[in-house]
């Protein structure tokens, strides 16, 4: 019995409501500029949050937290016998050119329920950001973590023969999809033909999302459309997109097989050339206005009489109407002498 109330008495004591908090950055050694990078923040107890915790406000130096939105994950671990529930926030972080990215140290303050604020120090962490060797351009510099390119070409004919000729449009779309990069850095793909008439359309970009509804990569979509004006060829030039496997570090080349089309020249003008301008009139037109006519006339001669003196009541208004009326005097001419 005793024993009985020595595990119950255990069992309702409070728990120990310690508090922790850690901070990461998910990224190898050292990464490129451009290369989004994963900064995490778990908050653990061994009681609960109340309130939930949510991103602390801290500084960093050379690079810019993105607002690509990450979602939170719920934790567990077992440490001195004690079970601990965390929850981590993430965000991602980018350096843009070459430097070291830095996370000064900080000190933060969680609240768990039933107990006073704890204040936690967090140390300075610290990731150099180099170019890797052979960047040609800059600012065409593409790191993603897997990149792929596909294109369909496709022909609009004005005609039901199937043949490309000057006047018809051919539309060549190009889709590039990459992970873990945002769209604002996928390069122009597409370009106008110098010398063929060519519509470029607003590029389409778009994030790709995961299983979590995380987003891991973006996608771009370009379209370009030529009008050959005149027989002959119109050659879309191949594509060629170099860019750097952060996974393997090392330079990857993507193409695309550029294609010949001939262009026939311009078809035959159908049944419209023999179009000529007229009023559009045809002959049986002419013989109902002719017909038309002629009822008038007939009605006109048989109801004469009436006509007239139709015609003459009208004048008789008409001249009685404008007819000016005279007026009496206003006052006598002779006055009476007072």
């Amino acid at each position: 019995m005793k024993r009985l109330l020595a595990l119950l008495m255990v069992a309702m004591l409070p728990a120990h409501a310690a508090m922790d908090i850690t901070r990461e950055i998910v990224a190898p050694k050292s990464i490129v500029p451009g290369q989004p990078v994963t900064v995490a923040v778990t908050y653990w107890t061994d009681s609960w949050f109340n309130p939930p915790p949510s991103w602390p406000d801290f500084p960093v130096q050379y690079g810019v937290l993105l607002n690509t939105p990450l979602p939170n994950q719920l934790l567990s671990r077992q440490q001195n016998g004690v079970t601990w529930s965390g929850i981590r926030l993430e965000r991602q972080l980018m350096a843009w050119d070459q430097s070291t990215l830095r996370l000064p140290a900080i000190d933060l303050t969680s609240t768990s329920a039933g107990q006073p604020p704890a204040t936690v120090h967090l140390d300075a962490i610290e990731l150099p950001v180099v170019w890797p060797k052979g960047v040609e351009q800059p600012d065409r510099f593409l790191p993603a973590r897997g990149l792929t390119l596909t294109q369909t070409i496709t022909q609009y004919h004005a005609g039901k023969d199937k043949t490309l000729r000057a006047g018809d449009a051919v539309e060549r779309v190009v889709t590039v999809k990459a992970q873990n990069i945002l769209p604002a850095q996928i390069p122009q793909i597409l370009y106008a033909i110098p010398g063929d008439e060519s519509q470029r359309l607003t590029p389409q970009n778009s994030f790709i999302k995961g299983g979590r509804d995380e987003i891991v990569g973006a996608m771009r979509v370009e379209k370009l459309r030529y009008m050959p004006t005149d027989s002959g060829t119109l050659t879309l030039p191949p594509i060629k997109l170099r860019w750097w496997d952060t996974e393997h570090q090392q330079w990857k080349l993507a193409e695309l097989k550029g294609e010949t089309l001939k262009v026939e020249s311009a078809r035959a003008a159908g049944k419209e050339s023999a179009l000529r301008g007229s009023t559009g009139d045809t002959p049986w037109h002419v013989v109902i206005g002719l017909l038309i006519l002629l009822i008038i006339g007939a009605s006109g001669w048989f109801a004469r009489r009436q006509l007239r003196q139709s015609a003459n009541w009208l004048q008789h208004r008409w001249q009685r109407f404008w007819q000016p009326v005279s007026l009496p005097e206003l006052a006598p001419v002779e006055r009476k002498k007072r």
